[in-house]
């Protein structure tokens, strides 16, 4: 009877270590970056600069990259989707410097399936230096139709190389003219022992309106930049504009009239008239009120009571004075519930 308490007892005893026994690991990846922060130093403008970031699993799973997330001028032209538990892969980042000038950060956000690290943050630092400098660096236009566009000069000259030559300018728009030429002693920008350009971007009177956003580029023979970049940008703005462009009339009760005043304005240096607005919706009236002669007016429009239910389109169509824009029309939605 002594015998088996004893056994009883050492019985129990291993049951209860059994129980106090630490449970194994769960499987899991551990992301290690080796350097997420590089530095390149000093870069020329318009160099793209490559950089393999070197990712570890040293987990006991595999290491799954789920999305990557470059900044501006970063991209990710490769990079191990899986890391086996125990192994390396790579993130190869390219940095297209072209549009910045000086001390840059550009970080790239990396998501994983590491539960306690699940995002990275790589980045690649430079301090980017132009081998061509341009002033003023763009050619911007913020003007009306018809009137007076004018010329955006560029005076462009390098640092560190003396024999710069210009050539093959290349325009952005068929509208936009660019043109080069060597300054001379005399040219209020020339300065000695220094070949420095002059380019002209000037918007020609047919070009459309609506916005620009591209870049004029000229060739060079410098040897660590072959191409300088000026952005063209801005606004050829109507002569008479609607705001809103667009009469909503939105949700309307069909048995009540309901009215919507859009405003006409002249940005020109010409006074103008409006002479008619005609509508082609039944149940629609237009009228037009001067606030101030021929530079502001306010469109009226008036819908009355009893059309069918449903959505609605139509148009007013105003005519003016303007020789440039004669006919402006306006669209006209709603919907009669």
């Amino acid at each position: 009877m002594r015998r088996l308490g004893r056994s009883l007892a050492a019985t129990l005893t291993l049951v209860a270590i059994a129980g106090f026994a630490p449970a194994e690991e769960a499987a899991a990846p551990r992301t290690v970056v080796a350097g997420s922060v590089v530095d390149v130093g000093r870069v020329a403008r318009g160099e793209t600069v490559e950089h393999s970031f070197q990712i570890s699993n040293e987990g006991n799973a595999p290491l799954e990259i789920v999305r990557v997330k470059p900044t501006c001028g970063c991209t990710v032209a490769e990079y191990d989707e899986v890391i086996a538990a125990g192994e390396s892969g790579i993130l190869r980042a390219k940095l297209d410097t072209s549009d910045f000038r000086g001390p840059i950060a550009k970080s790239i956000r990396v998501y994983t399936n590491d539960a306690a690290n699940p995002e990275l943050r790589l980045v690649i630092k430079a301090d980017v230096r132009a081998q061509i400098d341009v002033s003023p660096g763009y050619a911007r236009f913020v003007v009306v139709d018809g009137e007076e566009y004018g010329t955006r000069r560029q005076i462009v000259w390098s640092p560190d190389f003396d024999g710069l030559e210009l050539s093959g300018p290349i325009s952005p728009y068929p509208f936009v003219d660019v043109s080069l030429r060597k300054l001379e002693p005399g040219d209020s920008d020339y300065r000695k022992g220094s070949n420095r350009w002059q380019v002209d971007v000037t918007l020609e009177s047919d070009a459309p309106v609506g916005p620009m956003a591209d870049y004029a580029r000229v060739k060079t023979n410098h040897p660590r930049q072959k191409m300088v970049r000026i952005p063209v940008s801005g606004m050829v703005r109507p002569i008479l504009a609607v705001t809103p462009q667009v009469a909503d009339f939105g949700r309307r009760d069909p048995k009540e009239t309901h009215q919507a005043t859009l405003e006409l304005k002249n940005l020109g240096s010409m006074a103008v008239e409006v002479e008619s607005a005609t509508t082609d919706l039944p149940g629609l009236e237009a009228e037009v009120e001067a606030v101030e002669a021929g530079r502001l007016f306010n469109l009226v429009l008036t819908l009355a009571p009893g059309l069918e239910k449903g959505r609605f389109r139509g148009k007013v169509t105003l005519t003016t004075s303007s020789p440039r824009q004669p006919i402006i029309e306006i669209d006209v939605t709603g919907t009669v519930i």
